[in-house]
C-alpha cells in the first residue's frame, strides 16, 4: 500500500505548483507623511521586485470607495476599444457652459482632458460609450465595483453605488502596464503615455488623482493611483486614498496633498 502516500505526496506537489502565489503584506506606518498635509487615509504600494505589497492602514486599503476620476483610465480604455473615441488627439468640444475650474472651459483633446481631469468631456464619452459597452467592458478589464444604469450613465464613477479597493486598482494597473488586458496594445500604450506626470534620467512617474467632492452625506475623498518605473527596469504600483481630518477644509491643500504624500511615501520606501 505505499502507493497512496506516493499519490498524495504527488497530489499535493501538483495542485501546490498550480496554485499561484499570493504576495505577503507588510505594514508599514506612513503616518508623519500623512499628518504633515493635514490627511488622514491609507497607502497600497506592490513591489514587484520583492513581489510584495507595502500596506499603511491595511484595513483601509481593502475598503471600497467611488474611483472618482481614477476611472478616465478604463474609461479611455473603453473608449478607443470600442471606437467611441477614436484617438486620443480626438478634441471633446467646450459646450459653453462656465464651470469652477477654468481650464474645462475650452475645446481640448482627450489626452488633455484626462490630464486636467476633464468631467464634462469624460460625461460626453460616456454618453457614447452606452450602458451595454460598459457592462461588456468592465469585466473584461477586470474592473470590479461598477454600477452602471441608464440613469447614472455619465455619473456612476462620481456618486452613488460604484467602488473599487485600492488593491484592485494596483491589480488593475498592474495589468495595464503589463499590456495584458483584453484591449489593443496601442490603446494600452496610448493611455500609458499620456499617464505620465514625471520623467527624469532615474525614472518615469505615471499617475492619475481622483476627488471625491464633498456633500452632506459625505467627505471629500482623494485618489492618487499609478506605478512608478526606475532606470534599471525597478517598477512599483501604489494607490493612495485620503480624506481631509476634521474641520474646515482647503480645496487646495487637499488637491495637492494627494501627490503630495504619494511622493513623500516613494521617497520614504527609497523609490524616488
Amino acid at each position: 500500500m505505499r502507493w497512496i502516500p506516493v499519490f498524495l505526496l504527488s497530489l499535493f506537489l501538483l495542485t501546490a505548483a498550480s496554485t499561484p502565489l499570493v504576495p505577503a503584506v507588510v505594514e508599514r506606518s506612513f503616518q508623519p507623511q500623512f499628518d504633515q498635509y493635514g490627511v488622514r487615509g491609507s497607502f497600497l504600494l506592490y513591489d514587484e521586485p520583492a513581489g510584495q505589497y507595502v500596506a499603511y492602514n491595511l484595513k483601509r486599503c481593502r475598503q471600497r470607495f467611488l474611483p472618482a476620476s481614477t476611472f478616465k483610465i478604463p474609461n479611455t480604455l473603453i473608449g478607443l476599444q470600442t471606437g467611441a473615441l477614436p484617438d486620443t488627439a480626438t478634441i471633446c468640444k467646450w459646450d459653453g457652459m462656465k464651470r469652477s475650474f477654468q481650464q474645462w472651459n475650452q475645446d481640448m483633446s482627450y489626452a488633455q482632458a484626462l490630464r486636467v481631469s476633464c468631467v464634462p468631456c469624460y460625461q460626453q464619452l460616456a454618453r457614447r460609450i452606452g450602458v451595454a459597452r460598459y457592462r461588456q467592458w468592465l469585466p473584461r478589464l477586470g474592473y470590479p465595483g461598477m454600477v452602471v444604469t441608464p440613469a447614472t450613465l455619465d455619473t456612476f464613477w462620481l456618486d452613488g453605488k460604484s467602488q473599487i479597493s485600492q488593491f484592485e486598482q494596483v491589480n488593475f494597473l498592474r495589468r495595464l502596464q503589463a499590456e495584458t488586458l483584453p484591449v489593443e496594445k496601442r490603446h494600452q500604450r496610448a493611455v500609458q503615455q499620456i499617464l505620465i506626470l514625471k520623467k527624469t534620467a532615474e525614472y518615469t512617474l505615471y499617475g492619475k488623482t481622483g476627488w471625491r467632492f464633498r456633500s452632506a452625506r459625505n467627505p471629500d475623498n482623494g485618489w492618487l493611483v499609478g506605478w512608478i518605473t526606475r532606470a534599471n527596469g525597478r517598477r512599483a504600483f501604489f494607490a493612495l486614498n485620503i480624506e481631509p481630518k476634521p474641520g474646515p477644509v482647503n480645496d487646495d491643500q487637499f488637491i495637492a496633498s494627494r501627490r503630495a504624500v504619494t511622493e513623500a511615501v516613494l521617497r520614504e520606501l527609497k523609490w524616488l
